[in-house]
């Protein structure tokens, strides 16, 4: 393990980051005992509460278990909190990268259309105008390829906060992933956002005018069409 000079806030966060990103990789395999206290103390160079922060971290989020006699072991995935957008991102340089993001739209499927239909019954005014801001400024000619992307994840989270669910709110941080994969992928393959503003303003424009059915078909379409640029293109 890389040693680490520095003590800082983060680094618990920091080490556990290592050892997850270690273990969706597959170098630390299921069943697999993490070395003794002593010797990860050794090899790291911090202290004894910064490794047992990272640790409990790792624990909380289901990938250890500690039992006494057996020592530490790495969970089955299973057991991970796949929702918890640091586990997300303990993925990003995991192997099965096409597999990650097909399931992630398989979830966007299925939520996204009840967000817009949500929003477009709940949604306050103040709340529909925070929409459109994040299209206007994805729109907007000038903005640079992160503002836009940015932009069009902000439109996407705008509308779970106006469905006002709060067991969906959880599953913003799995649309956010979701997108940060799609959406450079799907501009490369069709030139930019041209493709889909269309789309996304229809979105806004049912929620605008509160109309649910079509909110939530409109959302359906354009999550379906940009699957189809992402994964059934020749």
């Amino acid at each position: 393990m890389k040693v680490i000079a520095r003590e800082d806030r983060g680094l618990p966060a920091r080490i556990a980051g290592d050892i997850g990103r270690r273990i969706t990789l597959g170098e630390l395999k299921v069943g697999d005992t993490l070395p003794k206290e002593a010797d990860m103390l050794a090899g790291l160079g911090v202290s004894r509460t910064t490794l047992r922060e990272a640790l409990k971290i790792l624990s909380t989020k289901g990938f250890i278990e500690a039992k006494p006699r057996l020592g530490t072991r790495v969970r089955a995935a299973e057991h991970w909190n796949t929702l918890d957008p640091v586990v997300l991102s303990w993925q990003g340089d995991a192997d099965d990268q096409e597999a990650l993001a097909e399931e992630l739209f398989e979830i966007r499927l299925s939520i996204e259309p009840l967000a817009a239909r949500l929003a477009a019954r709940r949604g306050s005014a103040r709340e529909h105008a925070q929409i459109r801001a994040a299209f206007l400024r994805m729109a907007e000619e000038r903005a640079g390829l992160e503002e836009a992307i940015e932009a069009d994840i902000d439109f996407h989270l705008q509308i779970f906060q106006a469905a006002h669910n709060r067991f969906l709110l959880p599953v913003a941080s799995v649309i956010r992933a979701a997108l940060s994969i799609s959406i450079p992928k799907t501009m490369a393959a069709s030139g930019g956002f041209g493709q889909s503003l269309a789309q996304h303003e229809a979105i806004l424009v049912a929620i605008e005018a509160r109309d649910e059915e079509t909110a939530a078909s409109t959302a359906a379409t354009l999550i379906a069409s940009t699957y189809k640029r992402n994964f059934q293109t020749a």
